[in-house]
């Protein structure tokens, strides 16, 4: 889960890049916020189970 959120933010910011496109700073912001916790808690094995 957290590299599908990895990868829509690089896929967001190189659209933002190369064609200059309306997307709020913020969007990208809170995709890089997301996919850097998911990752962080990835590797040190924290996990949040459903109930």
């Amino acid at each position: 889960m957290a590299h599908l959120f990895l990868a829509l933010f690089l896929i967001v910011f190189g659209l933002n890049l190369l064609f200059g496109l309306a997307v709020p700073l913020w969007v990208t912001g809170l995709l890089a916020l997301l996919a850097g916790v998911m990752l962080a808690m990835d590797r040190f094995g924290i996990r949040v189970d459903r109930k």
